[in-house]
């Protein structure tokens, strides 16, 4: 008769916590969904970063991550996940770069900086300057002779990013030799 009741009362907790928090529904019903998900998303974001891809492949190595690109046998480049320090907090980027060392795409995955100053448009404008590059990338406002130009009032943000690229082409010359 005890066993019973201790079984009923667990069944019981264990339906009120999937009642009562949504968040834990995922340990009702299984995990797959969720992970399936985040896993088409960041699918979809390696391909915004390296378009030739057609499928990637996880390398984690001494402190790395980052992902190989290949289209078919062939390896077209990758996409490496570094951050810099914003104005406000760290930011996080994913870089692609292609077999030639070029920079393909820059996404900035996260941050935390001035959305009046840090907008939509100024980010995408500031990131573009990036494309078929191979560095080294360098604020005209840092120098004359620089290959970038700033988003007003945004500095420290800019600087960040191309850190964060910087580290990019840093680690792709180490693990690649180009």
């Amino acid at each position: 008769m005890k066993k019973s009741a201790a079984f009923a009362l667990r069944v019981l907790t264990v339906v009120l916590v999937c009642a009562l928090f949504p968040g834990s529904l995922a340990l009702c019903q299984g995990t797959a969904a969720p992970v399936q998900e985040e896993g088409k998303e960041k699918i979809a974001l390696l391909q915004q970063a390296l378009p030739e891809a057609e499928r990637f492949e996880r390398v984690y190595k001494e402190g790395l991550h980052y992902e190989v690109g290949y289209r078919g046998q062939e390896r077209v480049g990758g996409v490496f996940f570094t951050e810099g320090m914003g104005y406000r907090a760290l930011m996080k980027v994913m870089v692609g770069i292609d077999e030639q060392g070029k920079v393909v795409e820059v996404l900035l995955l996260s941050h935390n900086e001035t959305p009046a100053i840090w907008t939509r448009d100024a980010d995408q404008q500031f990131r573009a300057q990036f494309r078929a590059k191979s560095g080294p990338f360098i604020l005209k406002r840092d120098n004359p002779s620089g290959n970038l130009d700033g988003v007003a009032s945004a500095t420290v943000s800019c600087r960040a990013i191309i850190g964060a690229v910087e580290e990019a082409m840093r680690i792709f010359k180490r693990e690649w030799g180009k």
